[in-house]
């Protein structure tokens, strides 16, 4: 996995920017523990709004607020309702998921004229690394970035003496340190376990169901490398909602949930372990505070997205301007890539060209899956 198994790694935060996105990953004991990817003119948790109120939600005690999105958020709230058509500040707790608006919460600490018209975007949310420093200042060792303006915007976000720089320009943050197989892995159902045997991650719209192989190990085994591997995917693929373990049966089985929450006590997002059903799995909550990896990369048949092809054109178009040092490349993708480069990506596209002070020629090849991709500077 690169640098990123290196366990002499010190503890570091990796930032990089690239058009249309910034990525970010925190790396503890030589483990990428948390990756954020934020793409430009996404809902970002945490981001305060000026809404406008609509109808309540039938059957429940909320109601319908629009942020500017395509489908409105809900806040649920106690009666009496503010009337519908005035105006609301809110946070954004969860951003918006395939056919589902976002879930707000009132915030009445950002101040508002009477003037702004909703919807309105009041406070950005708060940059990763500005929460990471603050939880893990202490023991960062290096905050890494690329580029070089990169460098300079994260320091300004951070105290004097953070220790922030910049990445050489020949090196690819993301790649460099394993980052990008992380993610890779992060995408796939199957973990496999140092004992030969693995976890299956499934996600559905109600419930993640996770399964226990042993493999050619034995239960108790298996279980235990379980246990660590678990609590780390939780964490580094931000899976949340309701989850279901279904662990091998043996000697200790009652004792599981148990040894689950103390591997994941350093998690700082609430979670609740229920403990075991009637039928012998562990059941329990994770808060929800953003996309999962699987909700930002995949769509509904986990192929990549196409705007998550798109951006890593992109990225792979200035990497090869820089590393082959030319202005112009070329990047051949498939129509309906290509439609949104020239789309709702055309600003992410633009901030590309102006870093190779070049041009990317775009070119469609009907013949292309989705996720191919070929680029060749000069």
């Amino acid at each position: 996995m690169g640098r990123q198994d290196d366990q002499s790694l010190p503890d570091t935060i990796l930032i990089s920017r690239s058009a249309g996105e910034t990525r970010s990953a925190l790396i503890l004991a030589g483990d990428a523990i948390e990756i954020f990817h934020r793409r430009d003119g996404d809902v970002q948790p945490g981001a305060v709004y000026l809404g406008k109120v609509g109808k309540r939600v039938p059957g429940v005690n909320a109601i319908f607020v629009d942020i500017g999105e395509a489908e409105p958020g809900v806040l649920s709230l106690k009666p009496p309702f503010p009337a519908e058509g005035s105006s609301k500040s809110v946070t954004v707790i969860v951003p918006p998921r395939v056919d589902k608006g976002c879930v707000l919460r009132s915030d009445s600490n950002v101040v508002w004229s009477q003037f702004d018209k909703a919807p309105k975007l009041l406070q950005p949310a708060i940059d990763p690394v500005q929460d990471w420093w603050a939880r893990y200042g202490d023991s960062i060792n290096t905050i890494l970035c690329e580029p070089r303006a990169e460098a300079i915007r994260v320091s300004k976000k951070l105290s004097a003496g953070a220790p922030v720089d910049a990445a050489p320009a020949s090196q690819d943050l993301f790649s460099y340190f394993g980052i990008d197989e992380v993610v890779e892995l992060g995408l796939n159902p199957l973990v496999p376990l140092p004992c030969g045997g693995s976890v299956i991650i499934e996600s559905t719209s109600a419930v993640t169901a996770i399964d226990v192989n042993s493999g050619s190990s034995s239960p108790s085994a298996a279980n235990r490398e379980a246990v660590t591997v678990i609590s780390r995917e939780l964490r580094r693929r931000n899976i949340a909602g309701h989850i279901v373990i279904d662990m091998i049966p043996g000697g200790g089985h009652k004792a599981l949930p148990r040894t689950l929450a103390q591997a994941m006590a350093n998690d700082p997002v609430p979670t609740r372990i229920a403990g075991l059903t009637p039928m012998g799995l562990i059941e329990l909550t994770r808060q929800r505070t953003g996309l999962s990896l699987e909700e930002i990369f995949l769509d509904c048949n986990g192929e990549l997205t196409t705007k998550s092809v798109g951006l890593q054109a992109l990225r792979r178009a200035v990497r090869a301007a820089i590393s082959s040092q030319v202005a112009n490349v070329e990047v051949t993708a498939a129509p309906d890539v290509v439609a949104l480069l020239h789309g709702s990506l055309r600003p992410a596209l633009a901030e590309a060209q102006d870093c190779i002070k070049g041009v990317i020629k775009l070119s469609i090849r009907s013949d292309f899956r989705r996720s191919r991709i070929e680029v060749h500077a000069g």
